[in-house]
């Protein structure tokens, strides 16, 4: 590594937007190693990025926000390592980086307890009408507006993984009932979660709540488009803290704005950042966040606290989680 030959490392961290990458101990003892630049805001062209991977020797980046691709690792020949929070790697082309030298190290899974807190956070919003009686509250005396109960209601859970399940079980203690779907999805999975395990077309149809929680493939992709939205019932909510492309925008956009579904609550989208022009941000009947899903202050430290320390062990020879571990025997 670059220290054996008497130069002094450099990290890049990239995309620190929630400024909290230098919040955690690791990044102390980081600094004491090496050169750390922190960029929080979105590097948008590849010139942008090539001047700053200008002798990087570790890049750390926080989820899928930057693309490393065949052009931009060809951007940045000194880097040895790209340590990525959590685990996904769409964005990543592990073959050119593996060809390249450059190792791509991950951190473990959190529990995904942020998420399902977040999804029923998003649920209560829409079902008790939360954000519009805020906005109205600056602008008239009282607002006169009715919410919905969630006990009673049938909840469609698509996906009873690691998240899905927990949504599953707050749900009962809303006295709610709970279908859910997923390809591999037993019965006895389903009733271990306290749901029902049905087809997903027959869960659109009974639900009044449908929240998505599948991971994004190919058959994923478009997996909610205008033929399951026109399944739902009339003025039911659906809620992605998924991926965007699992829904169809363009779909979803009609079904709101005709009234078919009383809501929508999104933390993803096609396109991240959603353009300021975006129709969804005119519609009153959807409630909007930023990805949150994983943003909480625990979270966040959990991630950069292993990404870093990813980092320093792989600058000192030491075992790291590896996407391609064959890297090292080059």
């Amino acid at each position: 590594m670059a220290e054996k030959n008497n130069e002094r490392l450099r990290v890049l961290v990239l995309d620190d937007y929630e400024r909290m990458a230098d919040k955690v101990p690791a990044f102390e003892a980081l600094k004491a190693r090496a050169d750390v630049t922190v960029m929080t805001g979105r590097l948008k062209t590849n010139a942008e990025l090539e001047k700053a991977l200008h002798g990087i020797h570790a890049v750390l980046l926080m989820r899928e926000r930057t693309r490393f691709k065949e052009d931009q690792l060809a951007l940045a020949p000194s880097l040895k390592l790209i340590s990525q929070t959590g685990r996904t790697i769409g964005h990543l082309d592990v073959a050119a980086s593996t060809r390249r030298g450059v190792a791509i190290a991950f951190t473990p899974a959190d529990s995904g307890v942020s998420t399902v807190e977040l999804t029923w956070g998003l649920i209560l919003s829409l079902m008790r009408r939360i954000p519009e009686v805020d906005r109205r509250m600056r602008q008239e005396a009282w607002p006169a507006i009715a919410g919905r109960l969630i006990e009673g209601k049938t909840i469609g859970v698509v996906g009873l993984g690691r998240i899905g399940k927990e949504v599953a079980r707050i749900a009962k203690a809303f006295r709610a009932r709970v279908l859910a779907t997923g390809r591999t999805l037993t019965d006895e999975r389903a009733r271990e979660a306290g749901a029902e395990a049905v087809s997903l077309e027959d869960l659109l149809r009974e639900s009044d709540i449908v929240t998505i929680h599948v991971p994004l493939r190919p058959e994923t992709r478009g997996l909610i488009g205008e033929k399951e939205l026109a399944l739902m019932k009339r003025g039911a909510i659906l809620v992605n803290t998924a991926r965007g492309p699992i829904v169809s925008v363009g779909a979803l956009l009609e079904a709101l704005q005709r009234g078919h579904l009383g809501g929508a609550g999104l933390d993803v989208y096609d396109e991240e950042p959603l353009p300021m022009d975006h129709p969804l941000r005119r519609l009153d009947n959807a409630v909007l966040l930023s990805h949150r899903g994983y943003a909480t202050e625990e979270i966040l430290r959990e991630r950069y606290q292993n990404a870093l320390e990813n980092i320093l062990n792989f600058f000192d020879g030491k075992p790291v989680q590896l996407h391609n571990p064959e890297v090292l025997s080059r």
